[in-house]
């Protein structure tokens, strides 16, 4: 708020707006949600990805949720193809 009252910037933004806490509880639920459908569906791609190549896809499964599903999917693309 200025000297001369309220400006529009000041309309603008208000910063004294507490977060309501049912607001808390409805945000961070479907955060956590949000973030273990995310998680799922990394680890369902490495799924895939093994057994296209024909590789043992619990194997890949269990280190994509150990270590990182990205770092699993770069290791199917550098591996290759399982000859048999």
């Amino acid at each position: 708020m200025s000297v001369f009252g309220s400006t529009f910037a000041d309309d603008l933004f208000v910063t004294n707006m507490p977060i309501m806490e049912s607001e808390l509880f409805l945000i961070i639920p479907l955060a956590l949600v949000l973030m273990v459908i995310v998680f799922y569906i990394r680890i369902g791609i490495a799924y895939r990805m093994a057994k296209n190549r024909n590789r043992d896809p619990l194997g890949w499964v269990l280190l994509s949720v150990f270590v990182s599903p990205l770092l699993t999917w770069i290791i199917l693309l550098c591996v290759g193809d399982r000859v048999e």
